[in-house]
């Protein structure tokens, strides 16, 4: 059996001209998905609190969200997504115009 190699073959996908912005791009990338993930156990705490009053740990970690509970995250996501990506798709749509127009 092999040993996994330590880092990925290849390199990152690279979007915009600058790699720092793609370096910024990841990060954000990185933080908005904790920030989803709270979002959602903040979420399941209140749901929780405000059916049975008194909850555990283990009610929240074992918590699956279904219906439109799961439809209502999931749509909360999707806008959360589109709002914080939104200044890095219109940069990287202006490199795309400026290199069409030369």
């Amino acid at each position: 059996m092999q040993t996994p190699p330590e880092r990925p073959k290849g390199h990152r996908p690279e979007y915009f001209e600058d790699p720092a912005i793609d370096q910024l791009h990841a990060a954000f990338v990185a933080l908005a998905t904790e920030l989803s993930v709270a979002f959602d156990r903040i979420d399941t705490l209140e749901r929780l609190l405000e059916a049975r009053g008194n909850i555990t740990r283990a009610d929240i970690d074992g918590y699956v969200a279904e219906g439109a509970v799961d439809e209502a995250r999931t749509a909360r996501r999707a806008d959360m997504a589109a709002r914080l990506l939104k200044p890095f798709r219109d940069y990287r749509e202006s490199l795309l115009d400026r290199n069409r127009d030369r």
